[in-house]
């Protein structure tokens, strides 16, 4: 059967080595739509190496098999790593302020505000800098195959490392009339830091550029904040030939695209990655 996973960019410098892994650190972001990774020299603090792969079929899969497309298309992934990240991007995730949190009663947090059934098993992180806790579901079968892979991996959600390094990079950068929108697979995050601290977030998801729009002036009208006056930071999945953009365009008077984190290095092969691209994969070591 052939694979269905085709690549959209990739990109490898030339002091990349598939024989030395054991040296770099690994991190891979998955959905039913796509997967992308990135490998990262911490003697030389760069990031050297990038691919992202889209799915085919019309309809999404199930991660566990695109990982294990992946795993067979490109062996030494499978090697030992000084370090893997694995970022799952769903839109199975929850927020719950430390002293209500329970480790024992993630699964039911969970079940509260998600459709979780049995195939999926409950994963927390604790976002130390914004203080709160995020209560989210990865497939079981997901999880055990990454964890046969690389036994000392780390998992987390897309939105705990948006929050967190949103917060680290900007905590004073921005006022509280900036709101941040980053566009993954099936929706959007919109997070809105208040007296630099998290005051909102949630993932919406649209069918068309209306309800993109609709969800984000709604969103904006009860922060009580106007679009006037906002700045909004984009990152992800978007950029100025996207409709979104368009929509955004329209109705925001004030946007602008995140650049590239300034702390970490970069082949110089990627310059021709926009830097607000993949925003959550090149920023999830902030959460450790």
């Amino acid at each position: 059967m052939p694979s269905r996973l085709k690549t959209h960019n990739t990109f490898y410098d030339k002091t990349f080595a598939a024989g030395n892994t054991v040296a770099y650190y690994l991190t891979l972001q998955i959905s039913q739509r796509s997967i992308c990774y990135a490998v990262f020299n911490p003697a030389s603090e760069k990031y050297i190496s990038f691919e992202s792969l889209i799915i085919s079929d019309a309809d999404p899969a199930d991660e566990t098999t695109v990982l294990n497309e992946l795993l067979k298309e490109k062996i030494w992934l499978k090697q030992p790593f000084l370090k893997v990240f694995f970022l799952i991007d769903n839109s199975f995730s929850t927020l719950i302020p430390p002293p209500l949190f329970d480790e024992s009663k993630a699964l039911m947090y969970l079940k509260f505000n998600h459709p979780a059934d049995e195939a999926y098993e409950a994963l927390f992180d604790s976002l130390k800098t914004n203080n709160v806790v995020t209560v989210y579901g990865a497939l079981q079968t997901l999880t055990e195959l990454a964890g046969t892979t690389w036994p000392d991996v780390r998992f987390y959600h897309c939105s705990s490392v948006l929050i967190e390094s949103l917060l680290i990079n900007f905590k004073n950068k921005t006022d509280d009339n900036t709101l941040f929108l980053n566009v993954r697979s099936g929706g959007y995050d919109l997070v809105y830091f208040k007296d630099k601290n998290l005051h909102f977030h949630n993932f919406f998801r649209y069918n068309t550029k209306e309800d993109f729009i609709y969800f984000l002036l709604t969103a904006i009208e009860e922060l009580h904040l106007n679009p006037e006056e906002i700045t909004l930071m984009l990152s992800g999945d978007i950029d100025k030939s996207s409709i979104l953009y368009e929509m955004i365009y329209r109705y925001i008077r004030t946007s602008h695209f995140i650049e590239r984190n300034g702390v970490f290095g970069y082949s110089y092969l990627l310059d021709d990655l926009m830097g607000h691209k993949h925003y959550t994969l090149f920023n999830v070591q902030q959460c450790e």
